[in-house]
C-alpha cells in the first residue's frame, strides 16, 4: 500500500487533455519483485489502474529510485488483464526492499461520452448547445480518467490544475481555488489546493459555464451551482444544504470545515448524470431533478427526495470521505450510514415531510424484498473483486439493509451511546480506512462508557451487529401464545419468499413488544435479545388482550402470530381503537402479511381478514405498504383474464372509501403526507379504471391542454398518465413538447415516466427510440426510462417483443449493453405463451451475447416462479372473493356517490 505521504499530481486540460502522473511506491517488503503492478483490485500490491485507451506505450513510463532510472523489460514491458483492469510494468531488475520508487506516466485520453470517468456533455441555452466536462469516478471509473491506484483503501492527496477556455466560468474541483493564470492562448490555468488524503473515486472537477445560484463566502464556503437558466431553482437546496451540514457536524462531533483549511462544499446540478448523485469531497454532483426545485411547480415527492439526497451525500463527507471502507466488500460502511442518516437527520430538520416513517416504509421494505432469496448476499460480501462485481454490490442490500441494521443498533444502544460511538469511530480513523471491527470497537467503547447494554448481560455490539452483517437474509419470528398459562414462545428462522428454501441462520434479535393492557408504541428499547432459535417467557395476563411485536419496526425482522393472536389484532384494527396501534406497526402488519402470503406462511383468507380495516385507513405509511402488496398481487395475475378483473375490483373496494373521504384535489388542510397519499392512491385507482378518478383526471388534462390551467404538482403524474391512457397521439405530442420546452428537470422526470402510457402504437414505437432524436429530453441518464414506461402496461408486451425480433441491431446500437434490456423484458412476462415466445427468441438470436442471454434467463426464471405461485393460489383467492362478495367488487352506486361528493365539496 502507498505510504501516508503519497501524493498524486495532475495537470488536465479541457480539450485533448494530457496528464503526467507520478507515484511514490511503498517501500518494498519482499525480495524478488521485478515488476510494478498497475491494477484495480486488492490482493496484488502495489496497485493502480488503467484504461486501455490511454496506457499503451512503455516509452511513456519511467520508474525511478531516487535519481536512478530502473530499466523496463525490453521484450515485454507491459502486460494487461482486462477483467480486472490490471497493467503490469515489467522491469529488468528486482526491486530492492526498504526503498521507495517513483513511477511517472505521461499519457493522453479522450473525453468520454458514457457519463463515466471524465466525460463531455451538453445542455441547451436559448437553443444553443453548451458543452461541459464533468466527472464520475465511483466505483471504478477513475482509471478511465487517469492511471491510478483505483481502490478505496489506497488514499492520496491530489493537486489538480485545469486549463479551461477563457470564455468559460471558473472551473470547480474538490478544493478551493489556489491560483488562476491567463495563459494568453485562449485558456486560463486554474490550480486548486491539495485535497485531504482520499481515494481516487472522490476526485472531481467540472469545466463549464455554470453559475452559483446561491453562495456563502468566507471560511465556510457553500454553494449551489447550475446552468444559468436554472439559477432561480437553487434556494431550497441552499437553505436545506446548510442546515444539514451543520446538523451532521454537530451530531458527529466533527465540524465539516475543520477537516481541512481549504475545504469548501459545493453542490452542482448536472443535466446528464449517471448516478442519482455523487459524494465527491467538496464537489457533490446531482441529477438536476434531484437538486433543483420550483416552489410553485415541484411535486411533494421531489421536495422530499431532494432533502433526502442532500442529506445522503452530505453524510458521506464523514462516512465514506473522512473514513472510507477499506474495500468494496464492506461498502455498507459508507452507504449504510448515508442511507440511514438521509432520513434520520432530515426528520430532525424538517419532520413534516415524513422522513422518519420512510426509514421503514422505504428503506426497510426495499431491503426485505432484496433479502428474501437464497442468492441474497451478506452485508460483508467477500465475493466482490472485479469491476463488475463491485458495481453489482451497490444495491439494496448495501444501502437499504445496511441502513436498517444501523437503525436497529441505534435503538438498541440508545442515542447517547450511538453518538459517542460514531464520534469515536470517525475520530480514531479519520483520513484512514474503516473496517467493521473498528466500528464495533468504537460502539462497544461507547456502550461501556454509557452503560447502555447493562440490561442485556454478556452482550456486545460486535456480537449482535456482527450476526446481521456476516449472515445473509433476515428472520421471521413466529409468536405462539398459550392462552391458559400466559406463556409466549418465540421461534426464529430465516425468511424466504419461496417456501421451498430453508437454512439454519440464527440472528441475535432485539425484541420489542407492547400489549393492549398497557399499550406503549413509543418505547422502542428492546426488552431482551433473542440469541437462540427459540425463546420462552411469560407476559402477565396476555391471555386477556392482544400483543404486537417489533414496535415501530425498530428491528429488522418479520413477525407472524398464531391464529388467535391474528384474530385479536384484526378485531382491533377494525374497531375505533385502530389508531392506538402506531401507524408504522399498522403498516408492518400489512407488509408482513403480503410477504407471508407469497412465502406460504398465511392463506389469502387470513390476509383478507386483516386488510378489511383499510377501508377506514388514512395514513400514508399504511397505504404505501398496502399498495406495494396490491401491486405485486395484481402483477402476479397479469394475463389471467379470469382472475385479474376480480383482483382489481377487490383493490378498488378499499381505495374507493379513501377517495370518498379525501377527494381528487388538494385541500388547504392537507399535510405533506396527505398530498403524497392522495397521489399514490389516485395513480393506482386511475390505472385500474376507477371511473371517478379517470373522469376527474381527464378533465384536468383537458383544461391543461386547452386552457393552460396548470395541474397541482402533486397530481401531475396522475393526470398526465390518465390523459395518455385515454387520449390520442396528439396528447402524447403535447406532453413530449412540454418535456422539451420546460426548464424544470423534475417536470421532465414525471413526463418521461408516463409517456409510455399512451395507447397510440406509433407513439409507443417512437418513444422506445426517442433518445436518438435531436435534442431529445431523454438523456443518457434516462436511457432505460422509455422501455420501463412502455412495459408498465402489460398489453404493450407484444409490441416490444416484435420490435426486439425485427430490429435488435437498432436497440443494440442505442444501449451500451443489452443485458438490462432483455432482463427487463423477461421480468414482465406473465403467461406460458410469453415464456415460450421469449425463449424461442433467445435461442434464435445470433446477435445476443451470452451474457445478455444469461441475464435474460435469470429474469425469466423469476417470472416463471411468479406464474407457478399464481397458479397454485388462484383457487384460494377466488374462494375468498366468493365468500366475501360484498367487499370484493365495488358497486356502480359507490362510484357514482364518489363522483357526486367531489362536486358537492369542490
Amino acid at each position: 500500500m502507498p505510504s501516508k505521504d503519497t501524493t498524486n499530481d495532475e495537470v488536465m486540460t479541457s480539450k485533448d487533455w494530457r496528464e503526467q502522473r507520478r507515484w511514490k511506491l511503498p517501500k518494498t517488503e519482499k525480495d524478488g519483485i521485478n515488476r510494478v503492478v498497475v491494477v484495480s483490485t486488492r490482493h496484488v500490491l502495489p496497485t493502480a489502474s488503467y484504461s486501455s485507451n490511454m496506457l499503451t506505450a512503455a516509452a511513456n513510463i519511467t520508474v525511478r529510485m531516487n535519481s536512478n532510472t530502473i530499466q523496463l523489460n525490453n521484450s515485454n514491458p507491459l502486460e494487461f488483464n482486462t477483467q480486472y483492469s490490471f497493467a503490469y510494468i515489467n522491469l529488468m531488475t528486482e526491486l530492492v526492499p526498504n526503498n521507495q520508487y517513483e513511477v511517472t506516466i505521461t499519457y493522453k485520453g479522450p473525453l468520454r461520452t458514457d457519463l463515466n470517468g471524465f466525460y463531455r456533455n451538453y445542455y441547451l441555452e436559448n437553443g444553443v448547445k453548451k458543452w461541459l466536462g464533468a466527472t464520475q469516478m465511483e466505483p471504478t471509473h477513475a482509471r478511465k480518467a487517469f492511471p491510478c491506484f483505483d481502490e478505496p483503501q489506497l488514499k492520496a492527496t491530489f493537486t489538480i490544475s485545469i486549463d479551461r477556455p477563457s470564455t468559460y466560468k471558473n472551473s470547480l474541483s474538490n478544493m478551493k481555488m489556489q491560483s488562476s493564470m491567463d495563459l494568453g492562448n485562449g485558456y486560463v490555468r486554474e490550480t486548486f489546493y491539495p485535497t485531504p488524503r482520499m481515494p481516487t473515486y472522490l476526485v472531481a472537477f467540472l469545466v463549464s459555464e455554470f453559475e452559483a445560484g446561491q453562495y456563502r463566502n468566507g471560511t465556510q464556503e457553500f454553494g449551489i451551482f447550475s446552468r444559468p437558466e436554472a439559477k432561480n431553482q437553487t434556494l431550497y437546496a441552499f437553505d436545506f444544504g446548510i442546515k444539514v451540514v451543520e446538523e451532521l457536524g454537530s451530531y458527529f462531533g466533527i465540524d465539516y470545515y475543520s477537516t481541512n483549511e481549504n475545504i469548501k462544499l459545493d453542490h452542482v446540478a448536472i443535466p446528464d448524470f449517471r448516478a442519482g448523485a455523487m459524494e465527491n469531497w467538496g464537489l457533490v454532483k446531482y441529477r438536476e431533478a434531484l437538486l433543483l426545485t420550483d416552489s410553485d411547480q415541484t411535486a411533494p415527492y421531489f421536495r422530499y427526495r431532494i432533502a433526502q439526497i442532500l442529506a445522503h451525500e452530505t453524510t458521506h463527507m464523514w462516512f465514506g470521505n473522512l473514513v472510507t471502507c477499506h474495500w468494496w466488500s464492506n461498502t455498507w460502511l459508507n452507504e449504510g450510514f448515508a442511507n440511514y442518516f438521509q432520513d434520520y437527520i432530515t426528520s430532525l430538520i424538517e419532520p413534516e415531510i415524513g422522513s422518519a416513517n420512510l426509514l421503514v416504509t422505504s428503506s426497510a421494505y426495499v431491503a426485505y424484498a432484496a433479502d428474501d432469496t437464497p442468492t441474497a448476499a451478506p452485508l460483508t460480501n467477500d465475493e466482490v473483486n472485479s469491476p463488475a462485481e463491485i458495481s453489482g454490490h451497490f444495491g439494496s442490500i448495501t444501502y437499504q439493509k445496511g441502513g436498517s441494521i444501523i437503525r436497529m443498533i441505534h435503538y438498541l444502544i440508545g442515542d447517547d451511546a450511538f453518538r459517542l460511538g460514531l464520534r469515536t469511530y470517525l475520530t480514531n480513523n479519520a483520513l484512514g480506512s474503516g473496517y467493521p471491527n473498528l466500528l464495533y470497537a468504537a460502539l462497544d467503547y461507547a456502550v461501556t462508557t454509557q452503560n447502555s447494554l447493562s440490561s442485556y448481560p454478556n452482550t456486545t455490539v460486535a456480537d449482535v451487529m456482527g450476526s446481521w452483517v456476516s449472515q445473509a437474509g433476515h428472520p421471521i419470528i413466529h409468536v405462539n401464545i398459550n392462552y391458559n398459562t400466559d406463556t409466549v414462545t418465540l421461534t426464529q428462522k430465516r425468511f424466504y419468499i419461496n417456501a421451498e428454501h430453508s437454512s439454519n441462520e440464527i440472528y441475535k434479535i432485539p425484541i420489542t413488544y407492547t400489549t393492549g393492557l398497557s399499550p406503549n408504541f413509543n418505547n422502542t428499547k428492546p426488552m431482551f435479545i433473542m440469541n437462540d432459535q427459540s425463546y420462552e417467557f411469560t407476559i402477565a395476563n396476555v391471555s386477556q388482550t392482544w400483543v404486537i411485536f417489533n414496535v415501530q419496526e425498530s428491528g429488522f425482522y418479520k413477525v407472524n402470530y398464531d391464529q388467535r393472536s391474528w384474530e385479536l389484532i384484526a378485531s382491533l384494527l377494525k374497531g375505533q381503537e385502530r389508531t392506538n396501534i402506531h401507524h408504522l406497526n399498522r403498516a408492518k402488519i400489512v407488509n408482513d402479511l403480503f410477504s407471508f402470503l407469497y412465502g406460504d406462511e398465511v392463506n389469502f383468507s387470513d390476509l383478507h381478514n386483516v386488510l378489511e380495516f383499510l377501508s377506514q385507513e388514512d395514513e400514508y405509511s399504511v397505504w404505501l405498504a398496502a399498495l406495494r402488496g396490491f401491486t405485486k398481487l395484481r402483477n402476479s395475475f397479469l394475463g389471467n383474464n379470469d382472475v385479474l378483473p376480480q383482483i382489481e375490483s377487490y383493490i378498488l373496494s378499499f381505495m374507493s372509501s379513501y377517495i370518498n373521504r379525501f377527494g381528487y384535489v388538494e385541500r388547504q388542510t392537507d399535510s405533506f403526507e396527505d398530498m403524497r397519499n392522495r397521489q399514490q392512491i389516485l395513480e393506482f385507482a386511475c390505472k385500474l379504471g376507477h371511473s371517478g378518478c379517470v373522469s376527474q383526471a381527464e378533465a384536468m388534462f383537458k383544461a391543461l391542454r386547452e386552457n393552460g390551467t396548470e395541474v397541482s404538482p402533486s397530481l401531475r403524474s396522475v393526470v398526465y398518465s390518465t390523459g395518455l391512457r385515454y387520449g390520442t397521439g396528439e396528447d402524447y405530442d403535447f406532453l413530449w413538447n412540454r418535456a422539451k420546452s420546460t426548464n424544470l428537470a423534475n417536470e421532465i422526470w414525471i413526463i418521461l415516466d408516463v409517456l409510455g402510457h399512451t395507447t397510440n402504437e406509433e407513439k409507443l414505437k417512437r418513444y422506445l427510440v426517442s433518445m436518438t432524436e435531436e435534442n431529445s429530453p431523454v438523456r443518457t441518464q434516462d436511457l432505460t426510462t422509455p422501455l420501463s414506461s412502455v412495459l408498465s402496461n402489460y398489453s404493450n408486451l407484444p409490441l416490444v417483443m416484435d420490435l426486439l425480433k425485427t430490429d435488435y441491431a437498432s436497440w443494440a446500437s442505442i444501449y451500451t449493453t443489452m443485458d438490462s434490456v432483455l432482463s427487463t423484458v423477461a421480468s414482465n412476462l406473465r403467461t406460458e405463451s410469453d415464456f415460450s415466445e421469449f425463449e424461442a427468441f433467445l435461442s434464435s438470436c445470433t446477435e445476443c451475447t451470452d451474457a445478455a442471454k444469461t441475464a435474460a434467463r435469470n429474469s425469466l426464471q423469476v417470472a416463471r416462479a411468479s406464474k407457478v405461485w399464481a397458479d397454485s393460489h388462484e383457487a384460494a383467492i377466488l374462494s375468498t372473493f366468493k365468500n366475501n362478495s360484498n367487499t370484493a367488487i365495488p358497486s356502480v352506486l359507490m362510484l357514482i356517490i364518489s363522483l357526486a361528493i367531489f362536486f358537492i365539496r369542490y
